[in-house]
């Protein structure tokens, strides 16, 4: 996304991103925003948001300390509050990311289902987000997506770019942000059924061509339905939509349920 939007210019160099949650898919997508250059700016729990106060962020060793809270079964105040740790983070108790973080890259909620309002996607934009991606199920509720995609009409190049995780648009195998656990789950199957162990580099390398071409996908699924506007990025919504459903319709009509 950064780089089509970008033509290429940028990356996640340099990118503030904030992430909510700490379980698996929160930790596993600040350790690949950290390897690929971000700064990591926020984390949450049940009880509230992680913030860093301090120019490096989250960094990959304290992901893997958030880790084993977690394994414990501790929440994210004992980290803030440590005596090394509490003049780099400040910890709200009670509040989500959105907020919080002053000026923001990158937006990847990863905690659970409706947790981007309406009021919490106009302050993401009001911190200059540019790209939002759903790691959990149905992270934004239907007003933030209404604004997000209502921004990209209006704002064109400038806007923020909304993309929605798999199941919400009923692709099932793979269209949109999150599809990567379902992806690798075949993958799982398949070098199971081959009999063969993969590195993880090499488990990792084909879910990243998996990903490039579920974004390809939803990307000229939606030039060729919806054509956006002059200016506009393509409707990842309407294009991973469509994608989801023509997979969907061409195996029922393989299988002779067209009815």
């Amino acid at each position: 996304m950064i780089q089509y939007a970008s033509g290429g210019k940028e990356s996640f160099e340099g990118k503030r991103v904030a992430i909510s949650g700490s379980g698996n898919v929160a930790q596993y997508a600040a350790l690949k925003a950290i390897e690929l250059g971000a700064t990591i700016i926020s984390l949450s729990d049940s009880k509230g948001s992680l913030i860093a106060t301090d120019d490096k962020g989250i960094t990959a060793e304290l992901v893997g300390i958030i880790a084993d809270l977690k394994v414990k079964r501790k929440q994210l105040t004992e980290l803030a509050n440590s005596s090394e740790y509490k003049n780099k983070f400040k910890y709200i108790e009670g509040a989500r990311p959105w907020k919080e973080c002053g000026k923001v890259d990158v937006a990847l909620p990863s905690a659970t289902q409706n947790e981007v309002s309406g009021d919490e996607a106009e302050a993401l934009i009001d911190a200059g987000a540019k790209f939002i991606a759903e790691g959990s199920n149905m992270g934004c509720t239907q007003e933030a997506i209404d604004i997000f995609e209502k921004h990209r009409r209006e704002k064109k190049g400038e806007a923020i770019w909304y993309a929605p995780e798999a199941k919400r648009t009923s692709s099932f195998a793979g269209k949109a942000a999150n599809a990567g656990g379902v992806a690798v789950s075949g993958l799982e199957m398949a070098q199971n059924s081959a009999r063969l162990t993969w590195t993880s580099e090499e488990v990792d390398e084909k879910l990243k061509g998996i990903m490039k071409a579920c974004f390809a996908n939803g990307l000229e699924t939606a030039k060729e339905y919806v054509t956006p506007g002059e200016g506009e990025f393509p409707s990842l919504v309407a294009g991973s939509n469509i994608a989801g459903f023509k997979k969907v319709a061409a195996a029922m009509l393989d299988q002779g349920d067209w009815w």
